[in-house]
């Protein structure tokens, strides 16, 4: 009977043992939960931190480059968050004379709907907007890393960041400046037509009105990419070439990749190549037809002739008439740069 009495509050205790920890667990559990979502799952429009990676081709003529990802552990438990955002798309990640810049956040709510439910220039807790950008100085990167919110306030404090524009880098040649676009809206608007576009010094992180910025056209006296039919007989094999940089397309096939120039020749190009935003840009001010044919002929096998049927129009040639040619050199006869 004793016996009986004492395996009665053995199974009692075991079950009181086993509550509590069930009790505790889901207390522990709700905690982590509320953390997690307090410094992680509120700011459901994320972009992480990307910096780029590259390597320089024939001498400092070209480059080719990818971004990876910033590790961290925000970034890692970001991943988990299901963001709005979405890389490269609403933020800017580029490459152009000279600069990448990078912009990364970590916000409760969209700014790009600004007129309805983000009109803030100060971040709440928790929250950041960033602009990296990084110089190119000889074969080395000078970062500089500037914020958005700050920036805005020392602009004009009655006004609102919505986006920076992913069209690319701007540049006034006279006065050496590069920017990128930024649109600003007045606080609490309730108007469309109220965002206008601003500019930001990449050098000095300041935000300029559009009128006082003069952005200039690179004028290009040997675009043939473009004026011959070069460019879009390489895009229908998936590669990209314009006169400012090339790639590959969506549609290009990754097993062809396997077979190329790129990938027998060159190991640390078809690495990066493969990366995140993979490219490869030019980095001469205007077009060398054969820095231009080395870099297309890397992105098939050996022995391919990337002029093969190109077409000059009558209007592009030197005597007025259509001509279909198979070479360089017969581009360098036929075709008249000075009408570009």
């Amino acid at each position: 009977m004793k016996s009986k009495k004492i395996t009665k509050w053995k199974s009692i205790v075991v079950a009181l043992v086993l509550l509590l920890g069930f009790v505790g667990y889901y207390i522990w559990d709700n905690c982590q939960k509320a953390k997690f979502q307090e410094n992680y799952g509120q700011y459901t429009y994320y972009v992480p931190e990307y910096r780029p990676n590259y390597k320089f081709f024939e001498g400092e003529k070209a480059i080719f480059y990818n971004w990876e990802v910033v590790k961290s552990e925000e970034q890692r438990e970001m991943t988990a968050v299901e963001s709005e955002a979405v890389p490269n798309y609403d933020s800017i990640m580029t490459f152009g004379h000279g600069y990448f810049v990078n912009s990364y956040m970590k916000l409760k709510n969209n700014p790009k709907q600004s007129l309805y439910d983000f009109n803030r220039n100060i971040p709440e807790k928790g929250e950041y907007w960033r602009l990296a950008v990084y110089k190119l100085v000889g074969e080395k990167l000078e970062r500089k890393e500037f914020d958005i919110f700050k920036m805005v306030r020392s602009f004009d404090n009655s006004l609102v960041p919505s986006e920076i524009e992913s069209t690319g880098i701007w540049i006034d040649i006279s006065h050496q400046k590069r920017y990128v676009r930024i649109l600003l809206h007045p606080k609490h608007s309730k108007k469309d037509e109220d965002y206008k576009v601003h500019f930001i010094d990449l050098d000095e992180g300041k935000i300029l009105p559009a009128n006082e910025v003069k952005t200039e056209g690179v004028s290009n006296q040997n675009n043939f990419v473009s004026y011959t039919s070069f460019h879009d007989n390489l895009i229908k094999k998936g590669v990209i070439v314009s006169y400012i940089d090339a790639g590959l397309s969506e549609d290009y096939p990754p097993e062809n990749l396997k077979k190329t120039v790129l990938a027998k020749n060159y190991p640390d190009l078809y690495k990066i190549i493969q990366g995140y935003g993979g490219q490869v840009t030019f980095l001469n001010e205007t077009t060398d037809v054969a820095l231009v044919k080395k870099v297309a002929e890397l992105f098939f096998p050996p022995g391919t002739n990337v002029f093969e049927n190109v077409t000059i129009p009558a209007k592009y040639s030197v005597d007025g008439q259509e001509h279909v040619i198979n070479s360089a050199e017969e581009l360098q006869k036929y075709y008249k740069k000075e009408e570009n």
